[in-house]
């Protein structure tokens, strides 16, 4: 039989407490718990896949800052309020409720994890550990499920004694020491185990990664590559390329990712180890999301692109097949003409109504004959394959052509001008691309986007939200699309950015939605 989350009213309910960590965290009935709460990590087996964590009963500034974000992102005035009353409708009627027989008891944390030990990798065993910190709170209501039915004796292991979830035979239940555990037999049986042993929180690998959590985060995940991907390899017969690739990423070391929030800003962090040349080397053809207009309101830009995609087409054994296919249709050699000048991509859009929409794409190449040579190859299979004779364009400096699009108010300008190679829609787009009249960080709003990374990482990706909803706003006035529903919602944000940044052999990816 295949496993599934369980449906019971208490698990459901912690399962969503780990989904919404911002309104979770907004509650204020019920127990007080102390920073001193017992670890759920303590309960996950050392060889755990997968952990994950979140603290649902914040304090202090912690609180405060997940109750003024999640009020600004839900559009509601008592998150908790809220929460409660959507896990109260998760339960069967008549069997109980968030409200009474999960809030009374629970602690601070609940975690949880996922283990392959065996089983089928697209049905892992786990548990979630919720801590007590009430604990005749916990009694009087497990009483309860066990007088209403909800749970029945199934047997004891280890001299601990759990049961079965009435309304699913896959889901068991178990209280061990400070935590009340739920999932599969052999997920409840590991956590008791490693309750009575050796647990995750014991390990080096899980400290050492859990030490990069910031303290003021509200949930995080831990994964091990060195227990997901071997079951993942062995689900089915891999090339041997693709085998090594995934070894080397098991032996990168463990990744984490975090989530926290204030009033300010919703941030997450990311970071892993990268095996030896998992990011190839080789061109120095670099593009920034700060070079672009300093109007946009998407600002996109990509690492060396040439390496990259040399490196998956050699991993994946199609770099010959590739070659021959690109000189037989465009006479071009792949790795001369193509992969090696290839640098970064940038991409940009601009605009708040149907009239002056604006964007582009630049491509930065590591000669000026390469990017002439990729601008004169783009203009015949645009004039063979669109049946558009191009018009040449001189603009700033720069040559290229432009194609007249049916439908389109602009024609598609494509621009050389040296090592740079542009594409807008519109002159104005291609041009700015060379040659911005303000750069995006230079702009308020880019500058102010860009500095809420912080120090050190190097911005793939900006999303300005005033001018977007302004756009969406009024494709929905002329209904091109239904969105007024949405446009509330996009109210409390000032901006998403994106941002990386390299430590040794670690890579740290940095998310931040910045809150009006």
């Amino acid at each position: 039989m295949a496993r599934r989350l369980p449906h019971g009213p208490r698990l459901l309910a912690l399962v969503a407490l780990l989904a919404l960590p911002l309104a979770a965290g907004c509650g204020s009935a019920g127990t007080t718990a102390t920073s001193t709460s017992p670890d759920p990590a303590s309960v996950a087996p050392a060889d755990a896949a997968v952990y994950f964590q979140a603290t649902v009963r914040p304090s202090g500034a912690e609180k405060a800052g997940a109750l003024a974000a999640a009020r600004k992102v839900l559009r509601v005035r008592d998150p908790g309020a809220a929460l409660r009353g959507l896990l109260d409708r998760i339960g069967s009627p008549g069997h109980g409720s968030y409200s009474r027989d999960v809030e009374p008891w629970l602690g601070r944390r609940v975690g949880g994890f996922l283990l392959f030990d065996g089983a089928d990798p697209r049905h892992p065993n786990f548990a979630v550990a919720a801590a007590i910190a009430g604990r005749g709170a916990f009694d009087a209501a497990l009483a309860r499920m066990r007088k209403e039915g909800d749970e029945r004796p199934a047997g004891s292991y280890r001299g601990v004694a759990y049961e079965r979830d009435a309304t699913d035979s896959t889901t068991f239940y178990a209280a061990v020491g400070d935590f009340f555990l739920g999932g599969t037999l052999a997920g409840v049986r590991a956590a008791i185990d490693a309750h009575a042993g050796t647990s995750l929180a014991g390990t080096g690998r899980y400290r050492d990664a859990a030490g990069k959590v910031p303290d003021n985060a509200l949930a995080f995940v831990y994964a091990d590559p060195a227990a997901i991907l071997p079951a993942l390899a062995a689900r089915g017969r891999i090339t041997p390329a693709a085998r090594r690739t995934l070894a080397a990423f098991a032996g990168a070391g463990p990744v984490v990712a975090s989530l926290a929030a204030s009033a300010k800003r919703i941030t997450l962090d990311a970071s892993g180890g990268l095996p030896a040349g998992a990011v190839p080397s080789g061109s120095s053809a670099q593009v920034s999301a700060g070079q672009l207009p300093g109007d946009a309101w998407l600002a996109l830009a990509t690492p060396p692109l040439g390496p990259l995609i040399k490196a998956a087409l050699q991993g994946a054994g199609v770099h010959d097949t590739a070659a021959a296919q690109v000189r037989g249709q465009l006479g071009l050699d792949l790795d001369k003409d193509l992969l090696d000048p290839l640098g970064g991509l940038a991409l940009f859009a601009r605009g708040t109504s149907v009239l002056d929409l604006g964007g582009g794409v630049l491509l930065q190449l590591t000669s000026a004959s390469a990017a002439q040579l990729l601008a004169t190859r783009l203009e015949a299979i645009a004039a063979a394959g669109l049946h558009v004779a191009p018009q040449p364009v001189t603009l700033a400096g720069a040559r290229g052509f432009q194609l007249a699009v049916p439908q389109l108010p602009q024609p598609v300008v494509v621009l050389a001008r040296g090592d740079r190679l542009a594409a807008g829609y519109g002159a104005a787009s291609a041009r700015d691309l060379l040659a911005p009249r303000r750069r995006f960080d230079a702009s308020p709003a880019g500058k102010a986007a860009i500095a809420t990374l912080g120090d050190g990482y190097s911005t793939s990706f900006v999303l300005v939200v005033p001018p977007l909803a302004a756009l969406l706003r009024s494709l929905d006035e002329l209904q091109v699309a239904r969105l007024s529903p949405a446009l509330p919602y996009l109210a409390a944000y000032r901006s998403l950015a994106v941002g990386t940044k390299r430590d040794g052999g670690r890579i740290a990816v940095r998310v931040v939605a910045a809150l009006r």
